[in-house]
């Protein structure tokens, strides 16, 4: 059988040993430059809602590198997430891939956050509040600590434990802070980033300063919300992918008139200037984008060849003949 034959296995581990920031980061801004464009090319996202918990299908392509990616992610409502993707080198059409996409979809949401901070923030120090101590949680305050941004990071999470674990696991060169309530963690905060899977909102616009920067990151699914409707209002609006924020994220709360003012983040990044809100409310909602996975999953298999890591097996192999003749 020849090597053309075969497809490259990768554990978790290996994924994330794969995934650095400074590359991440720049083929996340790239692709969602892409994602706002005209002519991009097509992506899918869907889900399968089942009792408990959610399937969550993402399937996007890149001509460069040429890559189709496709992802099967279950995310139980309390959290945390098993899947996997599969790899399909477009060019030469056919299955190039199989990988584990439990750091791989964390890494990616922290490298769409850190995107957002880059273009929505600029380079100031600023205070942060983060809700959540979760695996995406944990990979935002990495891309954080990356960018070097933040002066102090308050945490909150409904188990106080995980939220401790988070602040302790930090480099320390950045103040942690573990908050017992919400309120306390938003006082003052320039920087909210949200990260859970609530179903009920958890952030309102009075324990908001007025000019504050909001990340949703958590509301991915039908039914998730993270933010109360007076949080949106007369905001300005950005999405990573601007029709799926408006049926399965915070944007799916607004009314016909109010979605008009969500925008692609693309649109924005593409052109290197940073938004003036003059006064108003920045809120980002982010609901995962295929194009992103494509980006993270071919940044992951160069970097493999490069470095011989995976293991090559062979699913297409001989049928055993007692199963051929059942």
């Amino acid at each position: 059988m020849s090597s053309a034959d075969r497809i490259l296995l990768l554990n978790r581990a290996e994924v994330r040993d794969l995934l650095t920031w400074p590359e991440l980061i720049d083929a996340t801004h790239q692709a969602l430059i892409g994602v706002a464009e005209a002519g991009a090319l097509p992506s899918v996202s869907n889900q399968l809602v089942v009792p408990g918990a959610a399937l969550h299908l993402k399937a996007g392509a890149l001509a460069v590198p040429p890559v189709i990616s496709v992802k099967a992610n279950l995310r139980p409502d309390a959290g945390s997430t098993s899947g996997a993707i599969l790899v399909f080198d477009h060019e030469k059409q056919r299955l190039h891939a199989v990988m584990s996409s439990g750091d791989l979809t964390a890494m990616r949401t922290a490298a769409i956050t850190a995107v957002a901070v880059r273009a929505l923030v600029g380079k100031a120090q600023v205070r942060v509040a983060l809700l959540g101590a979760g695996p995406v949680a944990q990979r935002v305050d990495e891309a954080l600590e990356y960018l070097e941004i933040a002066a102090e990071v308050r945490i909150w999470s409904r188990t106080r434990e995980r939220a401790i674990g988070l602040a302790t696991a930090s480099s320390g060169r950045v103040n942690h802070r573990v908050c017992d309530g919400i309120a306390d963690a938003l006082r003052n905060a320039d920087l909210v980033i949200s990260c859970t899977p609530s179903r009920s909102p958890l952030i309102h616009q009075e324990d908001l300063l007025p000019e504050a920067v909001i990340l949703a990151m958590g509301a991915d699914s039908v039914g998730k919300r993270e933010l109360a409707s007076g949080v949106l209002d007369s905001a300005e609006v950005y999405a990573d992918v601007r029709q799926d924020a408006l049926t399965v994220g915070e944007c799916a709360y607004l009314n016909e008139d109010d979605a008009k003012r969500v925008t692609n983040i693309g649109s924005i990044l593409s052109t290197a200037i940073r938004p003036q809100p003059n006064g108003r409310r920045v809120v980002f909602d982010s609901v995962g984008s295929a194009a992103v996975d494509a980006a993270a999953v071919g940044l992951v298999v160069a970097q493999a060849a490069q470095r011989g890591l995976g293991l090559w097996i062979d699913l297409d192999g001989a049928v055993p003949h007692e199963v051929a003749s059942q």
